[in-house]
């Protein structure tokens, strides 16, 4: 059962949340407070700071201790995530999923924290937002297109063209369908494939994006989900950003395109790219759980919203 928190309207609080890495600097993470208190979001922390413990926001522990309080209390309908980065997949088997199954809230952040978005959604039902992290956009709001997100977490952007700029999806495989959207980044869904964390993605449309990874890494991370099987389980596939791919000067290698047809290009599915989503500084919020409809034909593409991200 789909499970939505309430939209957070502003003045709210909200939660800040580290389950993965450390912020790169504490100035970033200060400018990202201050945003979004600006915004009219009132943060509260349970951590007074985010000490790094290697390339982990704090020990599993603490970590875990933290996620686990917001997802046990009712003080807040959304919790932010601090930044990416490594580690969420080491917390999922001691999450309070029981909590969260009581207690709807509206999960933001991407990269790393795509393993937390969807084994709630798997074991709890929330619908989050692959969105804007406090230390890494909110910093710049208006450059990292943070009113688009602001949009969803209201509800104001209940159904319609995910992404609006023209031109910007291409079609790669024609056809159309009606599924939920599910996605995220690429080698989180790889790891977690055959594990209780992972959904079930028969008829979803997912969405892909991705960074540092060569081209022969991001063939077998592709290759790990055609063997689990989850490729054959789709309805459709939208493409983000694929940043800092290039091979490595002098080897051979294959282009991206190329491995996109491969495992793509005989699924019978409508595929589309270019969508405004991933690790580059301006980009879409993208719902995680609800109802989407992509169309690929002649005249373009386009994925549309076909309801709110929030109750």
């Amino acid at each position: 059962m789909v499970r939505k928190a309430p939209a957070s309207l502003p003045p709210c609080t909200v939660g800040i949340i580290a389950p993965a890495s450390a912020p790169r600097t504490p100035e970033s993470l200060e400018a990202g407070l201050k945003n979004l208190v600006s915004a009219g979001f009132t943060p509260i922390r349970k951590r007074s700071t985010f000490e790094p413990h290697g390339f982990l926001a704090g020990t599993d522990r603490e970590r875990l201790d933290e996620l686990n309080s917001f997802l046990r209390s009712d003080e807040v309908n959304t919790l932010f995530c601090v930044r990416g980065g490594y580690g969420t997949l080491r917390l999922l088997d001691d999450v309070d999923y029981d909590a969260a199954s009581r207690q709807p809230k509206t999960l933001v952040g991407y990269s790393d924290i795509t393993a937390l978005q969807l084994a709630l959604f798997k074991h709890a039902g929330w619908v989050s937002i692959s969105g804007p992290m406090v230390a890494v956009e909110w910093p710049d709001p208006i450059e990292s297109n943070c009113g688009q997100f602001l949009s969803l977490l209201s509800g104001q952007l209940a159904s319609g063209a995910l992404d609006t700029p023209a031109n910007s999806l291409q079609v790669l495989k024609t056809g159309s369908v009606q599924g939920t959207l599910l996605g995220g980044n690429l080698s989180i869904i790889a790891k977690m494939c055959g594990s209780k964390h992972l959904p079930d993605f028969s008829g979803a449309i997912l969405f892909l994006e991705e960074i540092g990874e060569s081209p022969y890494r991001i063939d077998g991370l592709l290759a790990q989900l055609r063997l689990s099987g989850l490729l054959n389980q789709l309805g459709g596939i939208v493409l983000g950003g694929f940043t800092e791919a290039d091979p490595s000067p002098g080897r051979p290698t294959l282009s991206i395109e190329s491995i996109f047809e491969h495992y793509f290009g005989d699924l019978g599915i409508p595929v589309a790219c270019g969508l405004r989503y991933g690790h580059f500084p301006s980009k879409v919020a993208v719902p995680i759980g609800v109802q989407a409809r992509l169309t690929c034909s002649a005249l373009g593409a386009e994925l549309i919203l076909l309801e709110a991200a929030v109750g």
